[in-house]
C-alpha cells in the first residue's frame, strides 16, 4: 500500500532503563536539537527491574549471544543490571519527571512502554484482558498525573503485544500504538478479532540486531541502515541506553547520512494524524514470530495479501 508519503522516517526513541532516562534521553533530546529534528520518545511508567533479565539466558535461544556483541555491560552498567536483584528497582517516570516534561517541551511526542518493561515484555502474551487492563489504567494515571494531559501512543516493550491491549486503545481514544514489526501502518487483527487502532510497525532493524554482525563501526553501521531505507515510509527505533550512550556518534552519522539523501525524520504522532480517516489502510493480522538478531518472539505483521 501507497501512503502519502516520500522519504518520510519516523524516529522512534524506546526507554528502557532508569539510566537510559536519566541520562540517554537528555543526550538525544540534545542531538536531536542540533539537526531540528522531533521524535517519539516511549517511557515505561513504573520500576525499572532489568535484573530480571537475567533469567533470558536460559530462556531465550540466542539471547546470551545478542548480549556479547552489544556489550551488555558497556551498554547498562552494573547498577542497571543490578536492579530487581540486589538492588531496589529505581521508578523510571516519576524519579525523571522533569526529564518527561522537557520532552514535551521541546516539541517531541511522549507515549507509554508499559509500565515494568520486562515483566510486560515477559509475560504479556500470557495476560488476560482483566490484567492487561489494570497494567495499562495504572501506566495511564502515571502518565495524566506527570504530564496533565492522557495518553494517546503506546509502544510495546520488545514488540510483544496482546489482543487486550490493543482493545484498551481503541476503547480509550488512542491515536495508535506501535507494537509490532512490519511493513507498513495496518489496522489489526489479532486473535481473529478486528480492532480499530492504528498500528505503526518498526520497518527497519534495531543496532542491537545488526552490530557484531553487519559491523562495528559506527559509520559503516550508519551507512548500513542508510542503504536499507524505502523511498517511502519508514520507521526506525533506537534506545536511549545505545543510540543516547556509546552509540551517539552512530545516530548522528546516520541522521548526516539519510539527510543527504533527502530524507525527513517525523514523530509518530504526526504521521498518525496524517493517516486519520484514510480508506486505504490495510487490515493485516499480527502474529508472534521472529526477527534475525533478536532473541525471543515478536509481535509481526502479516501482509495482507497472504494467507
Amino acid at each position: 500500500m501507497k501512503h502519502d508519503f516520500r522519504k518520510v522516517i519516523g524516529l522512534k526513541v524506546d526507554v528502557d532503563t532508569y539510566e537510559g532516562m536519566k541520562n540517554g534521553v537528555p543526550k538525544l533530546l540534545d542531538c536531536l536539537n542540533q539537526f531540528n529534528i522531533k521524535a517519539s520518545f516511549f517511557v515505561p511508567m513504573g520500576r525499572d527491574h532489568t535484573g530480571w533479565t537475567v533469567k533470558r539466558v536460559f530462556t531465550r535461544r540466542g539471547f546470551l549471544k545478542k548480549a556479547n556483541r552489544v556489550g551488555v555491560l558497556e551498554t547498562y552498567g552494573m547498577r542497571t543490571l543490578m536492579y530487581g536483584l540486589l538492588l531496589p528497582g529505581p521508578k523510571i517516570a516519576e524519579k525523571n519527571r522533569s526529564v518527561l516534561r522537557e520532552i514535551v517541551e521541546q516539541g517531541h511526542e511522549a507515549g507509554i512502554h508499559g509500565y515494568d518493561h520486562v515483566i510486560w515484555h515477559d509475560r504479556v502474551k500470557k495476560w488476560d484482558g482483566v490484567k492487561t487492563s489494570a497494567i495499562l489504567i495504572r501506566a495511564c494515571r502515571k502518565y495524566e498525573d506527570i504530564l496533565g494531559v492522557k495518553a494517546h501512543s503506546f509502544a510495546a516493550p520488545g514488540w510483544m503485544i496482546n489482543p487486550y491491549a490493543l482493545q484498551f486503545f481503541e476503547n480509550n481514544g488512542f491515536l495508535y500504538s506501535s507494537d509490532t514489526r512490519g511493513v507498513s501502518p495496518f489496522l489489526p487483527i489479532m486473535g481473529d478479532r478486528p480492532i480499530n487502532i492504528l498500528q505503526i510497525p518498526t520497518t527497519l532493524p534495531t543496532l542491537d540486531e545488526v552490530v557484531g554482525i553487519e559491523g562495528s563501526e559506527p559509520r559503516l553501521l550508519a551507512g548500513y541502515f542508510k542503504d536499507l531505507l524505502s523511498e517511502n515510509l519508514n520507521i526506525i527505533t533506537i534506545h536511549t541506553e545505545l543510540e543516547g550512550k556509546r552509540w551517539l556518534g552512530f545516530l548522528m552519522d546516520f541522521i548526516r547520512l539519510a539527510n543527504e539523501q533527502g530524507f525527513t525524520f517525523m514523530r509518530l504522532t504526526d504521521i498518525a494524524q496524517m493517516l486519520k480517516g484514510k480508506n486505504s489502510i490495510p487490515r493485516c493480522k499480527i502474529f508472534y514470530g521472529h526477527v534475525e538478531g533478536r532473541a525471543g518472539e515478536v509481535s509481526c505483521q502479516k501482509p495482507s495479501d497472504l494467507p
